[in-house]
């Protein structure tokens, strides 16, 4: 449904900050304050760091000890783009580790949305000891429940709402339960990236593209981190021409298609 808007004050916007019509009608609608033009249209990169999150130490800790003890570690994902996204950064970032991890991407007919109690039977019975959902998880009571009478952790990373209860996962990664995060309009592979950097110790430029594709994808706020992230991803496609970007935009014409699951 569309809602009109009249905007009352867009001239006063564009003799203060030189802007057209139709952007100033746009600040008007958002609000836009000075504070609020300098963070938009500031050339400083502008992220918010990992342990903002309320649990961050125990998360790195967990993996850390997984990556130790190597046990088997399985990412779920989701169906959609911000999903898919994030269990590829993880992935990747776990490969970069020298780590193989197993993942799954489940199937919307199959296993619905969310991480189910069949799964979790299935990645117990298959000795995986540590679950990391992405872009998903923090609704699966009885999945987490199944899997902690299992052995199995699961520490969830997602950005959906939530109800007053949670589950009683080993940790939960979610902007709206860390009240230092300063910013909580960041989608599943945004999160996902956070978690990569910080296991990687630096950036890198292809999973960042990944994280913007999602973030545009999940049409999140282009404020903010989502903002700098997305400005910067587009320099950097148009850098390195990754394969899978030039799959998408039709610049590839041969592609080998292989699905993996876990093992």
């Amino acid at each position: 449904m569309y809602q009109l808007f009249k905007s009352q004050r867009y001239q006063q916007y564009m003799k203060d900050y030189q802007i057209p019509s139709v952007l100033a009608k746009v600040f008007d609608w958002m609000h836009i304050d000075d504070q609020s033009y300098q963070r938009l249209f500031s050339k400083e990169p502008m992220y918010h760091d990992f342990s903002l999150f309320s649990e961050s130490e125990e998360v790195l800790e967990r993996i850390h000890e997984a990556l130790d003890q190597d046990e088997k570690i399985c990412i779920y994902g989701d169906y959609d783009c911000d999903g898919i996204m994030a269990t590829t950064i993880l992935v990747y970032a776990f490969e970069c580790l020298g780590k193989k991890v197993g993942y799954h991407i489940p199937d919307r007919q199959k296993d619905g949305y969310g991480l189910p109690v069949q799964r979790v039977e299935e990645m117990a019975d298959k000795g995986y000891s540590l679950i990391i959902t992405v872009d998903n998880g923090i609704k699966a009571f009885e999945a987490i429940e199944r899997a902690n009478e299992l052995g199995v952790d699961v520490i969830v990373s997602d950005h959906h709402q939530y109800d007053e209860e949670l589950p009683d996962a080993f940790a939960i990664l979610h902007t709206r339960l860390s009240l230092d995060y300063p910013f909580k309009e960041i989608c599943g592979a945004m999160i996902a990236y956070k978690l990569a950097y910080a296991l990687l110790s630096k950036e890198d430029p292809y999973l960042k593209c990944l994280a913007a594709l999602a973030t545009i994808s999940d049409m999140m706020p282009l404020l903010d981190e989502n903002r700098c992230l997305v400005k910067e991803a587009i320099d950097l496609l148009n850098e390195h021409h990754y394969t899978c970007f030039d799959l998408l935009l039709g610049t590839q014409k041969k592609y080998q298609a292989s699905t993996l699951a876990y093992t």
